[in-house]
């Protein structure tokens, strides 16, 4: 995955680097005409090449660790939530309850709550990891 973005702040070693998100339309709001508002992103990176304030700057990371990660965001937790409803309908509709559904989406939303819980763990243990970390590769100007 590589992204443009501007260095808008030097900490230290670091730099804080502001990116336009990406809107639905794709971009092209003049076509669009839809009024909406693409807020931008702001992150830390270490400032390996020396970037100054208002260097447009490339930043990569892994695709594969991209793809780990968008896996564990929208997956897992999507796999839980039906996890969750899945065992509720079966185990509440064999107990005999008359409002088995209501109880299976609760207990789904239970699951999808863990799936959350786990989400943070996972991310304070990859945190450090070398192959998710962002890394400036160029100064574009």
């Amino acid at each position: 995955m590589t992204e443009t973005g501007y260095v808008t702040s030097i900490r230290g070693e670091y730099a804080l680097v502001s990116f336009k998100r990406k809107s639905g339309c794709g971009d092209n709001c003049a076509s669009c005409k839809g009024g909406c508002v693409s807020p931008g992103v702001t992150t830390e990176i270490e400032n390996t090449l020396g970037a100054k304030i208002g260097d447009q700057v490339k930043v990569e990371m892994q695709q594969k660790a991209f793809n780990k990660m968008l896996l564990w965001v929208y997956v897992f937790p999507l796999i839980m939530l039906a996890i969750g409803i899945g065992a509720g309908t079966k185990v509440f509709g064999s107990l005999g309850y008359g409002n088995a559904e209501i109880l299976s989406f609760l207990l789904g939303v239970g699951a999808l709550a863990i799936s959350y819980w786990v989400l943070n763990k996972v991310s304070r243990k990859t945190a450090e990891k070398e192959e998710f970390t962002l890394r400036m590769t160029q100064i574009v100007g």
